[in-house]
């Protein structure tokens, strides 16, 4: 099963390489900025849940303990980044809208974090892949 553990963070890799890479920039240059922020705001939570899940599923399927802790570790991350910094974020994108001065440094701020963690996501993902594949 640690193939097919592999092949799922595999994929949830691609997602989300394919979505930073290629969706959201897209976005940004197709739709008006208040369009592409509805967008975004209304995908990044099923972004972060279904990786975070997809994460999960793979932890079980390792049947590695590095592994699958690695793994828990990735679901944790995203699962926490939908639940408690994505709201933030969206807080602070509608004070900045309300004309909140002090709501743009807050919104900065989460969303580096938000990338960061997103960026060590990918990391941690390709670090089990490769673990899986080809450390016995």
């Amino acid at each position: 099963m640690p193939e097919l553990s592999a092949l799922l963070a595999a994929a949830s890799l691609g997602a989300m390489l394919f979505f930073s890479a290629v969706i959201a920039p897209a976005v940004f240059r197709v739709l008006d900025e208040r369009a592409a922020g509805q967008f975004l705001r209304a995908m990044f939570p099923k972004y972060f849940a279904v990786n975070g899940l997809i994460a999960l599923l793979s932890a079980a399927l390792a049947f590695r303990p590095l592994e699958s802790a690695i793994l828990v570790l990735c679901a944790a991350l995203m699962l926490g980044v939908q639940r408690f910094i994505i709201p933030v974020i969206n807080n602070a994108r509608d004070a900045m809208a309300a004309g909140d001065a002090a709501a743009k440094a807050r919104f900065d701020a989460w969303h580096r974090v938000s990338v960061v963690v997103n960026l060590a996501e990918m990391a941690l993902l390709a670090a089990v892949m490769y673990l899986l594949l080809f450390k016995a």
